[in-house]
Parts: structure tokens; sequence; C-alpha cells
């Protein structure tokens, strides 16, 4: 583990957003941060309040040290699918609720929404959030991270060092490596320095997408990282997310709604989305991840959703 002074030397700062699945959401013409009058999302006022703070606080107690790795195991890898929508979450079309800001990065609007005898039903649209999924094997995971900043601003302490990858059942390895920058500022939701712990993100929360189960996330990290299949890199930088949580996965490994996550079992969760934020200008460019894994029509998966179970988890205060 990196001490502190090295953390502040090595680690370089970028402002980034999360989930921009606008690939995914609505149709191209459709794909403004703001479609069809959407409000802005609910933390874009205090995201301002923390954009240029330069010397942020500490965590209460102090850094906290998180470690975790998979060494032999399969993963679970989701492929695109309709998200069932969450009464609790995304209420009903009479008082509907997580629909502001960009589709997908905190809810989705009604235009993307099926709906049945005043109920939500699910997503028109395919997503990295559902039932469907391939088991891989050999998964492999690396992680020695860091949480000391407590909150977005300008610069952080957090650290994040991430190895992980996978076989398909043709013997290709696809790996995923991060961060090379901790994402330090959020610009629809909070990412608390890059790095938080001990925090309820996704569903209800609006801080990650929606489309996920509220959960309660013992370690989670936004940053920039690189995607490689046999060794090479086949798409860099890309924007990473992880995050280790309560299980959200029920019978058949379909995706939980709130009132069926179970909080005595644990699993990390490996995303690499199917967007590039324009810093510029504010807003997300669409494309699609470079995975070199190929779906059944033929088709390349645009994103990664890796899933990891067996774990050793470790953790301090420094």
């Amino acid at each position: 583990m990196l001490t502190r002074n090295q953390i502040a030397s090595r680690t370089t700062m970028i402002t980034v957003p999360f989930l921009a699945l606008v690939l995914w959401l609505l149709p191209p013409a459709q794909a403004a941060p703001q479609a069809a009058g959407n409000a802005p999302p609910p933390a874009a006022g205090y995201l301002d309040a923390h954009k240029n703070v330069d010397k942020p606080l500490e965590i209460l107690g102090g850094p906290i040290s998180i470690n975790i790795e998979q060494a032999s195991g399969g993963v679970f890898v989701s492929l695109p699918d309709q998200r069932e929508l969450d009464e609790h979450v995304f209420g009903t079309p009479s008082a509907p609720r997580a629909f502001a800001g960009t589709p997908g990065v905190n809810g989705v609007p009604m235009m993307a929404r099926n709906s049945e005898n005043g109920t939500f039903t699910n997503m028109k649209s395919m997503s990295p959030f559902g039932d469907k999924h391939v088991v891989m094997g050999n998964g492999k995971l690396n992680i020695s991270a860091l949480d000391a900043t407590a909150t977005d601003a300008a610069t952080t302490n957090d650290e994040v060092r991430l190895m992980a990858s996978w076989e398909d059942g043709q013997g290709n390895t696809y790996e995923v490596r991060c961060c090379e920058m901790l994402a330090t500022h959020g610009m629809e939701f909070p990412t608390f320095g890059g790095v938080v712990t001990n925090h309820i993100l996704h569903g209800f929360t609006r801080i990650g997408t929606a489309l996920m189960p509220s959960e309660y996330t013992y370690f989670a990290f936004w940053g920039m990282g690189a995607v490689l299949k046999n060794g090479e890199v086949v798409d860099k930088p890309r924007l990473i997310h992880g995050m280790l949580t309560e299980y959200v996965r029920t019978e058949g490994y379909q995706l939980a709604a709130d009132d069926e996550v179970t909080p005595t079992r644990r699993h990390f969760h490996l995303m690499v989305a199917p967007f590039m934020p324009d810093m510029q200008n504010s807003s997300f460019q669409q494309k699609p991840v470079a995975t070199g894994f190929e779906l059944p029509n033929g088709m390349e998966l645009p994103f990664w959703h890796v899933m990891f179970e067996n774990l050793d988890i470790t953790s301090a205060r420094n």
C-alpha cells in the first residue's frame, strides 16, 4: 500500500460522470443529457459547491485501506437485457420517480419505460442491467485501495490499483486495469474523491444509475483505466467503476428488486460503460467498449459488467 504522500504525488485527477448509457436507452435523436425536458440531476447544486475545493477534508476517523482478491473461480458476465423497473425506485405512471438527469446516469425518462395496468414493467431498450448473463472461468481479481478524501473536490488523496481478468470458453483472456486517474468530482452524482466506503449507492439514492438496486456498498471507486484481450490493450482510456456490495442477485441470477437484496452476502461488480466523457463540452460521447467478446447475434458486447464472488477481503484504518 502506498503512503498518503506517495498517493498525492502519483494520482492524476479528472472529473467524470458514470454510466451515460444513452446508447442503449434512447434513439440517437433523443440522446441529449436533458432529453425531452428532463430536469437537471438532483445532485447538481451539491456538486457545484465542491468542484473547486482544493483542500478537501479527510473521512472521519482517518483513511481506510482496502484489499480484495479473488485467486480462482468463475465470474458472471452480464449481457444486454431489459431491466425490470422496481416500483420502490421508479414509482408508478401516476407518481413517477427517478427520471431526471442524463438517461441511465441517474434515472430513466418516461419515454424509455413500458407500463401496464398502472405499473411500470421494464425499460424499453437494452442495458447492462438485467437477468441475462454468461459464466466465464479463471476469474482473478486484485485490488489495493485507499479511501482518504471525504468529498468531491478538485484534488484527492484516494487511490486504487485494480487488475481483473477472466476467460471465455475458447480460451481468450479478458482484462481490466485501473486506475491511471481517479474521478475526483462527479457531474451528476458525487464520487467522494474517487473512492467511497460504507455508503448506500444506486437505486433510490440517485448516486449512480437507478437501474441497479439500492445496495449497501462497502467500497466503490470511479476512475480511468484500460481494457485488454489476450494481453493486448484493445481500449484505453475507459471509465471504470467497481463496487463491493451486499448481494443483489436472486434465484437464477436475476437482478434483484430492492426488497430482494441479501444483506448477509457480498460480491464485487466491475463495470466498463459504453461512453466517454467530453470534458470540454460537459457532455457524453457514445463509444461502445471494444471488449472483443462476440454475442450470439454476431455483435460485439459493448460493455463489461462482471461479478466476482469468491473473495478474500481485508481492510484497516491507517
